[in-house]
């Protein structure tokens, strides 16, 4: 399980330095990203291509902050319960905001339950090794 751990920490940091790095650096790149990966069109672009930095900032942050930690993520447990409760909120943002995200962003209901499986999966195994390093404490 350490070694499932450590693969989806990888994959989330790298996931979270890669659209910070576009959404802060190319933020018309990254629209066309959020697009094609998220189904996302939004009404109001300009609006958003400009809270697209600080955003990306944030994720820069959070990938490092993954990334400092994946070698041995059992050990720092406030970390991985840091980007549990990120997936959590994102969950709750998720199905509370659903109808404005298909209203406003042009999400497809079934996209956005993809994504919320998935950030529940990575809630999970981020929860596990949260578990496992207070234990170990």
């Amino acid at each position: 399980m350490n070694t499932i751990l450590k693969c989806y920490l990888f994959v989330l940091s790298t996931y979270h330095l890669w659209t910070g790095g576009i959404s802060y650096f190319h933020p018309g790149f990254a629209m066309k990203f959020y697009q094609r990966f998220y189904d996302c069109n939004p009404v109001e672009q300009r609006h958003l291509r400009i809270i697209l930095r600080p955003w990306g900032a944030l994720a820069i942050f959070a990938g490092m902050a993954g990334m400092t930690v994946v070698t041995d993520p059992i050990h720092h447990p406030a970390t991985l319960g840091s980007l549990t409760l990120l997936l959590l909120l994102r969950i709750g943002y998720r199905i509370g905001m659903r109808t404005e995200l298909r209203e406003i962003s042009g999400i497809a209901p079934h996209r956005n339950w993809i994504s919320i499986g998935c950030l529940v999966l990575g809630t999970l195994i981020l929860s596990w090794g949260a578990a496992t390093g207070w234990s170990w404490l």
